[in-house]
């Protein structure tokens, strides 16, 4: 029997505990879709067939708790390996589409950007207002920012604005950064992507608390100190400190003065 066809059927048995956390509101992923997610992330990435099984259903339960994807496809979530202190680890990291997704779940608009050299770029954190206007036809123009916002018609908005000395401290500190194939390491494409995902991810240390802090703090642990973590459906996010790379955040870094 292959690696793939072992992982498979040992997520059978879980189907029903998938089943308990996918059952909310707004929610569409089946059981059976979850695993199979799962399933195809593992053949696409063998490594992911070496991670404990443990670790991997961690991973896929967290997927289910916020009720996202994780075949790569999408861009909800992802599964990535990886190692900790020698041991093969899955750890479930969400996607920028992942915190748009969940944001309109409650009823949020999530919306982000990178800001260019040369854009004519004006906000009020405070005040809660961007001004945005790029400057199109000239390429290749470095990123100075990101933002992003959650906008809502009951309640205000709520903004977040990095600069790039921000955006790179984060990406220093992330174990995928570290990867060649990393999306942080391609300029073109994926490293403003990741840009706006720490944008979104940002935001939460300013909303109420809801599904997207759950995916913020799951994504910060890994994306910023270098920890695995999952989410357990009764008791929220879960940090291995065993595994601690990089100190908890101080209370400058969780009030967002500082890194």
């Amino acid at each position: 029997m292959s690696d793939l066809a072992v992982i498979e059927r040992a997520f059978a048995p879980l189907a029903p505990k998938f089943a308990d956390v996918l059952n909310v509101p707004g929610v569409n992923l089946t059981p059976a879709r979850l695993i199979r997610s799962v399933m195809v992330s593992c053949g696409r990435t063998p490594r992911l067939q070496a991670c404990t099984l443990t670790s991997l259903f961690n991973a896929a339960m967290s997927a289910a708790c916020l009720g996202l994807e994780v075949d790569g496809v999408t861009g909800q979530a992802f599964l990535i390996p990886f190692d900790i202190k020698g041991v093969p680890t899955a750890q479930l990291v969400v996607g920028y589409k992942g915190y748009n997704t969940i944001g309109a779940r409650s009823g949020l608009t999530i919306a982000g950007e990178v800001v260019r050299d040369g854009d004519d770029f004006a906000f009020d954190e405070g005040a809660a207002w961007i001004h945005h206007a790029k400057l199109l036809g000239k390429p290749g123009r470095r990123i100075i920012a990101a933002w992003a916002t959650a906008r809502a018609l009951d309640r205000p908005a709520t903004v977040k604005v990095l600069d790039i000395d921000d955006l790179l401290a984060v990406k220093s500190r992330s174990p995928a950064a570290r990867k060649n194939d990393s999306p942080w390491n391609d300029q073109a494409i994926g490293f403003p992507a990741m840009c706006e995902k720490t944008a979104k991810r940002r935001l939460a240390r300013n909303m109420p608390l809801n599904v997207y802090q759950l995916a913020a703090r799951l994504d910060e642990a890994f994306e910023e100190q270098g920890l695995p973590a999952h989410i357990h459906p009764k008791e929220g996010v879960i940090v291995d400190q065993a595994a601690e790379q990089n100190p908890q955040p101080s209370a400058a870094d969780l009030t967002g003065r500082k890194l």
